[in-house]
């Protein structure tokens, strides 16, 4: 949200300043229905595959992996190499038990030979994820550019760790068949031109 949307709702406001956006935040579980009965125009984030569908028109952006991150000055942020033993060992925001990233993420500590965190918090909330983070000492997981965007305003630490786990590509989601307005059509040519941009460092293009 802070630099992908961010970046082209502000291109779109630079075209049509009186163009309207409501974002609503939320997983594919909760959104997808919306797209479906026109009361969303488009889902922004993740493809997973697992929600593939004929009426669904899907458009990859880039692939991005996820970072670890904690609070600005965190204990942990002054340890020469961190690692996933730190990580299970204290206050953790994950995604929903539904979540692919979930699943995924507790098998990486399987992987190292860890039980996953048992102080955690669930939630698929943006702003609940920042929110905890800085409020408990826990750590979360971001896509790069977002940690990375964090970490630059002086909020969160992006964490040395490597979170080596397979993604989906960061993309767009219509309804097939469906016309959408002109400035949804806009937002959308506006996406892809964020998407383009150097404010997402490290992307490869899907």
């Amino acid at each position: 949200m802070p630099v992908l949307l961010a970046g082209a709702v502000k291109l779109l406001k630079q075209r049509s300043a009186q163009a309207t956006v409501l974002v609503e935040e939320g997983d594919l579980t909760h959104l997808l229905p919306k797209l479906r009965l026109g009361e969303l125009d488009m889902f922004v984030g993740r493809l997973e595959p697992g929600y593939a569908a004929p009426d669904l028109v899907t458009e990859a952006l880039f692939n991005e992996p996820m970072v670890a991150v904690v609070k600005r000055g965190h204990a942990l942020t002054r340890k020469k190499k961190p690692g996933w033993s730190d990580l299970a060992s204290m206050p953790c925001v994950l995604p929903p038990p539904w979540a692919s990233l979930r699943v995924k993420i507790e098998q990486t500590f399987y992987r190292y030979g860890l039980n996953p965190p048992v102080d955690i918090v669930e939630t698929s909330s943006f702003l609940a994820l920042t929110t905890f983070v800085k409020e408990r000492d826990a750590a979360g997981f971001l896509a790069r550019s977002v940690g990375l965007h964090f970490q630059k305003e002086g909020l969160l630490a992006v964490l040395p760790i490597e979170v080596p786990i397979e993604l989906p590509p960061i993309g767009l989601i219509t309804m097939r068949g469906r016309r959408l307005t002109p400035s949804s059509e806009q937002l959308m040519d506006c996406l892809r031109l964020s998407a383009q941009s150097s404010q997402l460092p490290g992307k490869t293009m899907a």
